[in-house]
């Protein structure tokens, strides 16, 4: 391990997942206008968003296996190239269905680079600092989805495939980049038999498996409220669109420095497993004041961001506690692809079905299924602890 931990590659890492995080960021802030120019339903349209989940919810494992087998940095470089070259292409597609098809293509490198990004952090950090640059790289998601759906506006003043050919141009420039950049890189697997190993060092014990929950217990929370909020916001509180992009920017905002805040609490001795615990503990409750037609708009939108900024910490403790449950990094590499796989069923299920819980029993029943949800996250947390001292 390295005494002293090269911050400069560090920081490029972290930029890059931020780049990449960005195409996820795009397509949210485009849909209104992909609907009206490509004659979209908004079902169809919702598919180019969710391509990226999709994908990750499906290949996430495999995925992880498969990259597991090659350098870190190519695989990080290959995915970057990937994305780059779809978001081209998406720029000039015709129809729907062109446009996710691009979009696989793009979901395929960014599952590449966000598996071996993470790999290549904790073998170049020093290991004084490894908790707090993992931890860091909790907050790429939120970071560049906000900077995106701030940027966005503007860049689509020149119409959408604007958007699209930007973004391509900005990761396939900064995968050039990278380029000369020299990392340590991380141990591959050799045999199919010492990647059998490595897979059963994955699932075959409780720790990685129950990250893996976890993390997808937070993107279902994550995703139900963002998901929800607007549409809470605009038919049961009057707000205007306008208004309640405004508020889910704010709490966006709040997840991306609670992602950031984690590696503070870890440094200061704080558990991973007790920073989780107290968070999915206070979504509990606040879920009951955000989703109740009792609190005024000001409240709410205090309430979920604070409820997003302390949830927003467990992404960020789960990476940095990654490595405690893991060897070596070709078996960091396989159970970061089950943590990403969970973490995308989590943002498949978590709008769908709160809104069926609302279509069929109303608002009033929502708070229950997002409590149950945020109560099982903590009791996952505190299983983790038991398995710790074990």
């Amino acid at each position: 391990m390295p005494v002293k931990t090269p911050w400069g590659s560090v920081a490029a890492l972290l930029l890059a997942g931020v780049i990449v995080a960005l195409q996820i960021g795009k397509a949210v802030i485009a849909v209104p206008v992909l609907q009206k120019e490509l004659g979209l339903s908004l079902t169809f349209a919702s598919w180019i968003i969710g391509a990226y989940g999709l994908i990750g919810a499906f290949g996430g494992l495999p995925a992880g296996i498969a990259i597991s087998l090659f350098r870190a940095r190519k695989t990080m470089i290959a995915g970057l190239i990937a994305c780059g070259l779809g978001s081209l292409a998406g720029a000039l597609a015709h129809s729907g269905t062109m446009l996710i098809a691009s979009r696989v293509v793009e979901s395929c490198g960014f599952l590449m680079a966000v598996i071996a990004i993470p790999r290549l952090l904790r073998t170049i950090a020093a290991p004084r600092d490894s908790e707090m640059v993992l931890a860091f790289w909790g907050a790429y998601m939120p970071t560049g989805s906000l900077i995106m759906i701030l940027a966005g506006p503007h860049l689509m003043a020149f119409g959408w495939q604007a958007m699209w050919i930007v973004n391509g141009v900005i990761v396939l420039g900064y995968a050039m980049i990278l380029l000369a950049f020299e990392f340590k890189e991380p141990v591959v697997a050799k045999t199919a038999t010492q990647t059998g190993a490595n897979v059963r060092a994955v699932l075959g014990k409780p720790g990685p498996v129950l990250l893996a929950i976890m993390f997808g217990l937070y993107t279902f929370q994550y995703a139900s409220m963002t998901g929800l909020l607007p549409v809470l916001l605009v038919d049961r509180m009057g707000l205007s669109i306008a208004g309640a992009g405004a508020v889910v920017a704010i709490t966006v905002a709040a997840n991306a420095l609670g992602n950031m805040s984690a590696s503070a609490m870890m440094r200061l001795g704080v558990p991973f497993w007790a920073i989780a615990t107290g968070a999915f503990a206070f979504a509990t409750g606040a879920g009951f004041g955000v989703f109740s037609s009792a609190l005024p708009v000001a409240a709410v939108a205090t309430l979920a961001s604070v409820s997003l900024a302390l949830t927003g910490m467990i992404p960020a403790s789960i990476y940095a506690a990654a490595p405690k449950f893991t060897p070596v990094p070709a078996v960091l590499g396989i159970a970061l692809g089950l943590i990403t796989q969970a973490s995308n069923i989590g943002n498949l299920l978590g709008p769908a079905a709160m809104a069926a819980v609302v279509d069929t029993f109303g608002w009033s029943r929502a708070p229950v299924l997002f409590a149950t949800v945020t109560g099982t996250g903590a009791v996952i947390s505190l299983l983790l602890r038991a398995f710790m001292k074990r």
